[in-house]
């Protein structure tokens, strides 16, 4: 009797010890399946931080005004540049808040860099004026921007360039062309680069500050 009582006892043991067995393994498996869906919850995040960012800024009530897709970095991934805009326009006043934010694709993922100081996109008296167009080749990019002064209109480029060397978006050029009613030699183009202005990279620039220095 005794006999039976000590394996029936070792059963008894061997049982439990199989079952906490199993139950460490289901909370294993649990916790790697855990881990592998948070892993895939963050790829699908990085998928749509385009969406994302569009998202963003529309709650904070801007909308689209250009979106372009290109190859800055000529690493055969497509890079984005996404201009906002504000979706209301205060009375009598210039529309300098509108983030310009470029998107350079790597891998899974983009480095982002945002700057809402570069354009006018809206004036609040006048359609033509503001920001035009968005202009891209290879590494270089152009904000084309009219603005109006009395008998003279002026067209201002603000072209970046991706510095493939640095892996920096940097100042390339600024140039005014001043365009009279009567055309012909009373019409000016001035540029200027590097050598008025430096490096500036383009999170730091900012178009008043630029405008500033070249009038002093």
């Amino acid at each position: 009797m005794r006999i039976m009582t000590f394996f029936s006892l070792i059963i008894i043991l061997l049982f439990i010890s199989s079952c906490k067995k199993k139950e460490n393994l289901d909370i294993q498996e649990l916790k790697t399946n855990t881990a592998i869906v948070r892993k895939s919850y963050n790829q699908t995040e990085k998928k749509n931080i385009l969406k994302d960012y569009i998202k963003l800024y529309k709650l904070k009530n801007y909308k689209v005004k250009i979106e372009k897709d290109c190859d800055l970095n000529m690493d055969g991934q497509m890079d984005k540049i996404i201009i906002f805009e504000p979706f209301e326009i205060a009375d009598n006043k210039l529309t300098k808040e509108s983030p310009v934010c470029v998107f350079i694709k790597k891998g899974e993922n983009y480095d982002v860099y945002e700057n809402k100081n570069i354009v006018y996109t809206s004036f609040f008296n006048s359609m033509a004026e503001g920001l035009q167009d968005l202009v891209v080749k290879d590494s270089y990019f152009t904000f084309e921007e009219n603005n109006q002064a009395g008998d003279i209109r002026g067209n201002d480029y603000i072209t970046f360039k991706y510095d493939l060397k640095s892996k920096e978006i940097i100042l390339h050029k600024y140039s005014i062309e001043l365009i009279t009613i009567d055309g012909g030699e009373n019409d000016k183009t001035f540029t200027y680069g590097k050598e008025v202005f430096g490096n500036i990279f383009f999170n730091d620039f900012d178009i008043d500050k630029i405008k500033e220095r070249i009038n002093n």
